[in-house]
């Protein structure tokens, strides 16, 4: 059976559709395990995945993916709503204050869910959810409760599991595998150390992964 490293983090337009898309395709193929990788963006290393990588975004590759995505979410009928125009940047000023750095939150309820009550998908779904269709910022607590309840899961258990050393490292390891295998940015979709990234490779990812014993 073959298996799909799913790297992304939930504010990614990219991400979310093509996690989605994803899950649709993998529904049908019993013989593909998806295996999510929710990673977070170290304060230190800016507040983009591509400025974790070392390069940045222009303002014209910006305003493409806004029309691009649209165009995408509207092709396979997902639904989604753009945060405006300036959002993005007036939530980036909290960022560096809040407890845990930018994606840390939500990854780390992701594993926590996982480790405590095997509801990860949902949560991971409502999540999405919360970002691209509601106009939330997963990186506030009353997010996570938002996703939460959606999910049906305890709020209030989630943000105290989220909390424990061995959640932590789970995302911290997410992290690294994201880093040591080189993956160019959200998403990433990795198979026996075979890349794929972007919302337009899933079908490659999912064939790759049926042809592994």
């Amino acid at each position: 059976m073959g298996r799909i490293l799913s790297f992304t983090i939930y504010h990614s337009p990219n991400a979310y559709l093509g996690s989605v898309l994803l899950a649709r395709a993998a529904a049908d193929r019993p013989d593909v395990v998806v295996e999510r990788r929710p990673i977070f963006v170290p304060r230190r290393r800016g507040v983009l995945v591509t400025e974790m990588l070392g390069g940045r975004e222009n303002r014209n590759l910006g305003s493409y993916n806004r029309e691009d995505c649209a165009r995408w979410a509207a092709r396979y009928e997902i639904p989604f709503a753009h945060p405006p125009p300036g959002v993005f940047a007036e939530r980036a000023r909290y960022w560096p204050l809040a407890e845990f750095d930018r994606e840390e939150l939500p990854a780390r309820a992701y594993y926590a869910a996982a480790a405590a009550t095997g509801r990860q998908a949902a949560l991971d779904a409502a999540l999405f959810e919360a970002a691209w269709v509601a106009g939330l910022d997963v990186n506030e607590p009353d997010t996570i409760l938002w996703a939460a309840e959606r999910a049906g899961l305890d709020g209030g258990e989630l943000l105290a599991g989220l909390r424990e050393e061995a959640v932590g490292s789970e995302a911290r390891a997410a992290l690294r595998g994201f880093l040591r295998a080189s993956c160019p940015g959200v998403p990433t979709f990795v198979v026996a150390g075979r890349r794929y990234f972007g919302k337009d490779r899933v079908d490659w990812a999912i064939d790759d992964a049926g042809t592994r014993p």
